[in-house]
């Protein structure tokens, strides 16, 4: 199958066309807050490098956070319109599954990976997964501070940590043994590595409605539901105090 991959979560952007599994091609650019302009042309870009035409696309893929809420909410409109106007499935995937998958893969990294997003106001955003031989969840995505988080990695296990979020909690990883930070080249998503979490999933028959495709927020441990809702915070796909704009 030939998938269309859209990674707009942070401000590193990437667009990807996969064929079988195989990339063949990818490009990414860093548009803090400039997704909209760069989106629709560089697929359009992609597509003619690739000599396809948007006929060939068969499914579509999107990133659907944690992640900076103006871009996700134009990366998920962009699939949505995409796959009810050519009548083709779309599958969201989560940034921070994303995110390990391709650092472990880069890394061949043993252990656990932790991909950390940097959720504004002194959190993150994380999540913890195997990475043998596919990222497989053990924490659920969520926000918080810092204790949260490390309050939810196993102990005695060795963990790599990647994601714009690491420069947050660099003193607390080099005083844990077996503890690492990736590469600062790993610490984005690309679309690429969406699209191959996508695929594996329609392969499975699974797929989402395009208009119930919505940005994933999570919610900081110990906040009530009722003080919280759903919103920009920043241009950060984070939870906000009901009334702030």
């Amino acid at each position: 199958m030939r998938i269309l991959a859209i990674e707009t979560a942070t401000a590193q952007a990437s667009v990807a066309l996969l064929d079988g599994g195989a990339v063949v091609r990818e490009a990414a650019a860093r548009v803090p807050q400039g997704h909209l302009e760069w989106l629709a042309p560089a697929i359009a870009g992609l597509l003619e490098a690739a000599a396809w035409g948007p006929e060939e696309v068969g499914a579509v893929a999107v990133s659907t956070g944690p992640g900076t809420f103006t871009g996700l909410r134009i990366g998920i409109a962009t699939a949505a319109a995409w796959a009810y106007a050519r009548g083709v499935p779309v599958v969201g995937v989560s940034t921070l599954e994303a995110l390990a998958e391709g650092t472990a893969s880069a890394m061949r990294a043993a252990g656990l990976v932790c991909p950390v997003l940097d959720a504004r106001r002194g959190e993150v955003a994380f999540a913890l997964f195997d990475c043998r031989p596919q990222a497989a969840r053990i924490v659920e995505d969520a926000v918080g501070p810092l204790p949260v988080l490390l309050a939810r990695i196993p102990a005695q296990r060795a963990v790599t940590f990647s994601g714009d979020g690491v420069p947050h909690i660099l003193e607390a990883i080099r005083v844990r043994p077996g503890w690492e930070a990736a590469p600062e080249t790993l610490w984005y998503p690309r679309a690429a590595v969406t699209g191959s979490v996508a695929l594996r999933r329609l392969a499975r028959g699974e797929r989402d409605e395009p208009h119930l495709l919505r940005p994933v927020y999570a919610r900081a441990a110990g906040i009530s539901p009722s003080r919280w809702t759903t919103g920009a915070d920043a241009e950060q796909g984070t939870p906000r105090r009901s009334g702030e704009d």
